[in-house]
């Protein structure tokens, strides 16, 4: 792992595998780290410079006093992308780092080629009751919890292998900003701002994982967008059946600007077949 000291002083940790090719930056979820996507990387790394950092709060990154927040999150990835003096990168967000991918696309236009948002959490508010957001703030700094959630997120029966790592990443996160990173995508409404996103975007949803959902509260609000949905997966697909979705990923991006795309509700829809 690499760091380098955001503007406020901040470590943020990345992992960089360098290479000369188009630039992917792959954001992690909500208590997760870069190593979420270490399955894709190791299928898109051969032909991409894929650069992965744990949030801050999370991983190997800063535990210092800090807004946890999306717009924190922004500029910590403008600054990144600043260090490493990339002119533009594909950004590639997963669940709640798909949120942060929009934020970003939002902030830094110019830096941003496209967004691949892999299970995004909605755009808009979550709309989870109070019972349900005291649930997930409960699994902060709490493995048993942690553990309960995390195997409903997976396929059924879990896999102890997916799971167990699931888990391990978890507790690595700083409490703190399980809650406060909880707190800001929960509540953020970017729905309306979403049309402003001027990069072109795929978004990927998986059969066991609520796919209407993603369909209807992330993809059918940017303008420029391809939707997909993988089937026999949940959640965390990036680990239980990284191949398919390595491969969405990769043609979308050297399908380049010319990519179909449709801007409303329909926005187009295929399926993967199982292997």
């Amino acid at each position: 792992m690499q760091q380098f000291s955001a503007p406020d002083g901040a470590g943020v940790s990345y992992r960089d595998s360098g290479g000369a090719g188009p630039a992917l930056l792959f954001v992690h979820g909500w208590q997760g780290d870069h190593s979420i996507w270490d399955p894709i990387v190791a299928q898109l790394r051969a032909s991409f410079r894929c650069i992965a950092p744990d949030l801050r709060g999370f991983g190997a990154s800063s535990r210092a006093a800090s807004p946890y927040t999306l717009e924190q999150y922004s500029e910590d990835l403008r600054a990144l992308v600043q260090f490493l003096q990339l002119q533009r990168v594909v950004v590639l967000g997963h669940s709640m780092g798909g949120k942060v991918a929009v934020r970003f696309a939002l902030d830094a236009p110019d830096l941003v080629e496209a967004l691949v948002l892999v299970a995004p959490v909605p755009l808009g508010p979550a709309g989870f009751s109070e019972k349900g957001v005291a649930y997930l703030r409960a699994t902060a700094g709490n493995a048993p919890a942690a553990r309960e959630w995390l195997a409903k997120t997976i396929m059924a029966p879990p896999s102890a292998e997916v799971l167990d790592r699931l888990c391990d990443v978890a507790s690595g996160a700083c409490a703190t900003a399980v809650a406060e990173a909880l707190d800001s995508w929960v509540v953020t409404d970017l729905s309306d701002e979403a049309k402003a996103v001027t990069a072109r975007a795929l978004v990927i949803g998986f059969q066991h994982d609520a796919p209407e959902r993603v369909r209807d509260k992330a993809a059918a609000l940017l303008p420029n967008v391809r939707f997909e949905e993988v089937p026999d997966c949940a959640h965390y697909a990036v680990l239980e059946r990284p191949a398919p979705v390595a491969e969405l990923i990769e043609a979308f991006i050297r399908a380049g600007p010319g990519n179909p795309a449709r801007g409303d509700a329909g926005a187009e829809r295929a399926k993967i077949q199982p292997h």
